[in-house]
């Protein structure tokens, strides 16, 4: 008789999963049932069926050590004294199919006793409708933000009505549906953020609970009730990538629903924005510059981030400095100009949308890179009808910064060869003028005598005509204007020089000199003898040093001096401030990653940032005019932070652009990395050189992926690992053995690979190792241990050095006495029925061994001694232990 434990009585058959072991209890007795003991039996198996009948032989079952790989292959054991034999059947990586297995005596064929056994999947429910025998659960549960919930498998086709489309994945058929048919398929159908809290609870759900999560594009994606920018369109999520994506509401996807919904929250939005200047209560910056801003949407009751919400941003009519409007001015006097735009959302004509991340921020980048000088409101609408307004401005060199410009501007004077020559003044500044102008979108004053000049100017400050033809000079082809913004266009600049009757004057657009009688209109630039204030900035004492660059939690020192601008001296005890921006990953995003820290630097002690009180710190020089400032990021992610130092009491002030980067060890210093890092490319233990594991965008057939410190890694089968570079694998002979992978978790244990090198630990790492047949070694790189595994996407290293391959293998008894040399013979002979071990030797071409090398034990034919070929019998048969 042939009888198996793990009996299901519905199925007649013993069930197991995949990867478990069922015992078979074989019993011998003679022809009056009593036990006969010491029989040599038999087993084989028959075809293999999934749960529809349908033969599928992939992956045998293994009958003790011995696979069972066709039909006609033997197991061969004995009974013991008793009787009775006990033999253990797997399937690790069985697809979920029955599998009949046949004993008989050795010497007597015809009498057979047979059992079904079965080895379920994790890719298939248990449910008469599947293709497969399996133990998918039927549920899954997932906390997110501190709520728990419980998710529902997907549904087969068999098991549902009114799928749009289906999706062959590991063997079954699963029900796809457009977003009308999946909300009313679900009571409840989960928004974005719990389907992220379950992805991010369960990994891999393809390996963890065996969900679909299909290879071709579409099949990966499972609707959320969360809405899109539109009605017509909602988010769907990416269960492999957990990227989410708007999607037409026709589009055909995976769904699972959920117990209940998430509980209501009241959104807040916040709007912070780089170059805030909140005298104007705008963001500000020039004309082709950019504005980065941040929306960040927390729950109002909690703080708690809000991510997946969906946003629409409205840019609202310009107005200008004087808060007018295009439409209230009269034609001759409208401005004209290309709009603001958003580079990074998608929309146009004022309206876009976007989609907030997974923590709870979005970033926009404005330009007007052809703008007026103009305010902008920018409007952010969530889908609730919460909204906020940043106002954004971009200042252009034609118009001044006073009140009394009718555009925003950011005009300055010149210093050349030692002097100061102020921008002319707007007819409403000027005290003395005797007419106006109206040129670049500004009323300019205008002078007709060197009398009305000097009374504005005062005495003595009027330049002479050397003076404003030094001035051309210096800027010719009318740079005047396009470089500094002064109207040249209608009338050239009073000089000094007159004798009561012509005056001269100079074209700034040509270089003309010329004289004038009578009361003609001219532009005017007082000279000055007013401070101007330059500033000289580095870092780290190295005075070509503009862009510094440290590892978080090291230092960082700024040194400014302050100079004159006209003679170079140093002015002492000059003010200057030191404004950051928003830190930028090396996307040149400032969201779309997760910084507890909100890009706070700490500049002199204090911290500073987005979240905190200020962005902009305030210093001095000494008596020498230097000035340090030590900055530092202790919690950085690994971002670059730009800074702007600006002199504060200056007739004319200029910025100075620098940046600071704090780099993490958990990113590579490639392009193809999110955030700013200094990860090794290389770790060296000994004599061998580990690479790093490859980044998802580095490997461009990946085709699992895992997140982990802002950057997403690519996971990778075993075939792949073994020889797929293109996929995260490695090239032939350079992927790691175990012992390999676990001297290099013992030369950083304890985690430390991922704490010190910034390593990716959550998955293990494949090596080159065998465990079984169908299995090989995986290893902890984060506690040390081992796995056996055959189908699991896990991290590779690969060794920058070919590991040596097999060039002998000798095979030989391990008990030497063992060895038979006569009659030209020389073979190992025994007994029948003993046990021979034999020991196998693998080395390289230098003569070394090689651990853990891989070999393949097979037989050839055997010969009576008399040289007559001789076929085992079922009886006499080898059989490795």
């Amino acid at each position: 008789t042939l009888a198996a434990d793990h009996l299901d009585e519905s199925l007649n058959a013993a069930k197991v999963k995949a990867g478990e072991s069922i015992t078979l209890t074989v019993t011998t007795k003679d022809c009056g049932g009593e036990p006969e003991g010491n029989v040599d039996f038999v087993i084989t198996r028959g075809d293999a069926q999934n749960r529809q009948g349908v033969v599928n032989n992939a992956a045998p079952v293994r009958v003790g050590n011995t696979e069972l790989t066709t039909t006609a292959t033997e197991y061969h054991g004995t009974t013991n004294a008793e009787g009775v034999a006990t033999v253990v059947v797997t399937q690790a990586n069985g697809p979920g199919v029955k599998t009949p297995l046949i004993a008989h005596p050795s010497s007597a064929p015809a009498l057979k006793a047979s059992v079904d056994v079965i080895f379920t999947t994790l890719t298939s429910p248990d449910s008469s409708s599947a293709n497969m025998y399996g133990h998918m659960a039927e549920t899954s549960t997932a906390t997110v933000d501190g709520a728990s919930y419980t998710f529902y498998r997907p549904k087969l086709a068999a098991e549902t009505d009114g799928e749009d489309r289906t999706a062959s994945i590991n063997n079954e058929t699963w029900a796809q549906f457009n977003w009308g048919h999946a909300d009313a398929h679900c009571d409840i159908l989960p928004d974005a953020r719990q389907l992220e809290g379950l992805k991010i609870a369960r990994g891999d759900l393809a390996t963890t609970l065996g969900w679909p999560v299909g290879l071709t594009s579409g099949d990966e994606e499972y609707w959320s009730s969360s809405q899109g920018s539109t009605a017509t369109d909602h988010i769907s999520i990416d269960m492999r990538s957990r990227s989410l994506t708007q999607m037409p509401d026709a589009t055909q996807s995976l769904v699972s629903c959920v117990d209940k919904a998430p509980p209501a929250v009241t959104p807040k939005l916040v709007i912070s924005a780089d170059n805030f200047d909140s005298t104007v209560n705008a963001a500000k910056v020039k004309v082709g510059e950019e504005i980065n801003m941040k929306i960040t949407v927390t729950d109002s009751a909690t703080n708690k981030p809000l991510p997946y919400r969906y946003l629409n941003v409205y840019l609202g009519d310009e107005q200008n400095r004087q808060n007018q409007k295009n439409a209230d001015i009269d034609s001759g006097h409208q401005w004209t100009d290309d709009p603001v735009i958003i580079t990074n959302l998608e929309g146009s004509d004022g309206h876009y949308h976007g989609v907030t991340d997974a923590n709870g921020q979005f970033s926009l980048v404005l330009t007007q890179d052809k703008g007026a000088g103009v305010l902008t409101p920018v409007r952010v609408v969530l889908f609730d009808g919460t909204e906020a307004t940043q106002n954004v401005i971009f200042t252009v060199v034609t118009s001044p910064d006073v009140a009394q410009a009718r555009m925003w501007g950011h005009m300055q004077g010149v210093v050349e060869a030692g002097n100061i020559y102020k921008r002319p003044l707007l007819a409403d500044e000027a005290a003395q003028d005797t007419g106006s102008e109206f040129e670049n979108n500004e009323y300019w004053a205008t002078f007709n005598s060197v009398t009305a000049a000097t009374n504005q100017c005062g005495t003595g400050q009027v330049p002479g005509q050397l003076l404003l033809d030094t001035l051309y000079q210096a800027h010719s082809g009318n740079a005047m204007e396009t470089t500094y913004g002064w109207p040249t266009q209608k009338h050239s600049y009073i000089a000094a020089d007159t004798d009561g009757s012509t005056t001269a004057h100079v074209n700034l657009a040509t270089g003309a000199d010329s004289t004038f009688s009578g009361t003609e209109p001219n532009y005017l630039s007082c000279s000055g003898n007013e401070l101007v204030t330059s500033l000289d900035v580095y870092f780290n004492g190295d005075e070509s040093l503009r862009n510094a660059v440290a590892k978080v939690g090291e230092q960082i020192t700024m040194n400014v001096h302050s100079v004159n601008a006209l003679n170079g001296l140093s002015v002492p005890n000059a003010s200057f401030i030191v404004t950051m921006a928003h830190g930028k990953n090396r996307d040149n995003a400032t969201t779309g990653f997760t910084d507890s820290s909100d890009g706070t630097l700490v500049m002199g002690g204090t911290p500073f940032g987005s979240s905190q009180a200020s962005m902009t710190y305030q210093g001095m020089t000494d008596n020498e005019g230097n000035a340090t400032l030590v900055i530092e990021q202790p919690q950085g992610v690994g971002l670059l932070t730009p800074l702007s130092v600006l002199p504060v009491n200056s007739l004319i002030t200029t910025p100075v652009n620098r940046s600071v980067k704090f780099t993490v060890p958990t990113s590579p210093d490639t392009p193809e990395a999110q955030m700013w890092g200094h990860m090794a490319d290389t770790l060296t233990v000994g004599d061998m050189e580990f690479q790093r594991p490859k980044l998802a965008a580095e490997a461009t057939a990946a085709t699992r992926t895992q997140e982990q410190d802002n950057e997403t890694w690519a996971r990778v089968s075993h075939a792949d690992a073994l020889n797929n570079p293109n996929a995260g694998g490695c090239e032939a002979g350079h992927l790691p053995r175990a012992d390999q992978l676990a001297a290099l978790y013992a030369s950083s244990d304890g985690n430390k690979i991922h704490t010190v090198s910034g390593w990716p630990t959550t998955y293990d790492y494949w090596s080159s190792t065998f465990a079984s047949a169908a299995t090989w070694q995986a290893v902890s790189l984060a506690a040390g241990g081992y796995t056996a595994s055959g189908d699991a996407s896990d991290y590779v290293s690969c060794l920058v050095s070919k590991n040596p391959t097999a060039a002998s293998i000798t095979i030989e008894p391990v008990d030497a006495a063992l060895w038979y040399n006569a009659n030209s013979e020389h073979a190992v002979k025994v007994k029948k029925g003993d046990t021979l071990q034999l020991k196998v030797t693998v080395k390289d071409a230098s003569g070394n061994p090689l651990p853990q090398a891989p070999f393949v034990l097979s037989r050839g034919d055997g010969y009576t001694r008399q040289g007559e070929k001789h076929i085992a019998g079922s009886g006499d048969g080898i059989v490795s232990a």
